[in-house]
């Protein structure tokens, strides 16, 4: 009596291990069929990106010439989830901004002042949710009107010189100075001879030699009294 009722016992544990074990592994098969496919998982990493890097530039050329405009063009790559483009020129601090078309790009133009040189511009592509690109950066030239400015300056008291005849060799042109001693010349690039002289009394004399380029040269020129007066 003791021996069989200690063996059916353990017969009656057998039979519950192997069922145990069945429903694990029956749980186990129904968690690999409800598993999401690998491209699922991929598009939902995908989804949770910020939108691609833009890209600038200027149709209508990147030059321009003082206190005029300039056009810029924002380009989301192809990216459809962007919406707007955040930009600024001349710093990074993107405070103006403008919608995107339906193929993900944008137009703006600006005037550009009278800043001449290289300016930069700054943007960033904006979805729908509010994420963020990482910034791009381009630049245009802004190109001065003049090649030379400045004002003569009499050295024996330090203020603007009126009545000096300015001029600027070899090109053969030459200006007189007004009250505050301005003059201005726009020729080609190249290197020039700037020569000043006042009929005084006293005679006052300058002279300096420039090299002009396309983005425009401020310069002051010192008459001194001419040794020969």
């Amino acid at each position: 009596m003791f021996v069989g009722s200690t063996l059916g016992a353990r017969t009656r544990l057998t039979r519950r291990g192997v069922a145990a074990l069945a429903a694990s592994l029956t749980l186990a098969a129904g968690s690999m069929l409800v598993a999401p496919p690998a491209s699922a998982a991929v598009g939902g990493a995908s989804g949770s990106k910020a939108p691609l890097q833009p890209a600038i530039s200027f149709p209508g050329g990147d030059s321009v010439a003082e206190g005029g405009q300039i056009a810029i063009r924002f380009d989301a790559n192809g990216d459809t989830r962007v919406t707007t483009f955040r930009y600024s020129v001349g710093d990074t601090n993107l405070g103006s901004e403008v919608h995107a078309a339906s193929g993900g790009t944008a137009s703006v133009t600006i005037d550009v002042g009278s800043l001449t040189g290289e300016r930069p511009v700054y943007a960033v592509a904006v979805d729908r949710r509010g994420r963020l690109s990482p910034m791009t950066q381009g630049s245009f030239t802004v190109s001065a009107n003049w090649s030379l400015k400045g004002q003569a300056f009499d050295t024996t008291t330090w203020l603007p010189l009126e009545g000096a005849t300015i001029r600027l060799k070899p090109a053969g042109i030459e200006v007189v100075t007004g009250p505050d001693g301005a003059f201005q010349f726009a020729v080609d690039p190249g290197l020039y001879n700037l020569v000043g002289t006042y009929a005084g009394p006293p005679s006052l004399y300058g002279s300096q030699q420039l090299e002009l380029d396309n983005q425009g040269l401020q310069f002051d020129l010192y008459l001194f009294p001419d040794s020969g007066s």
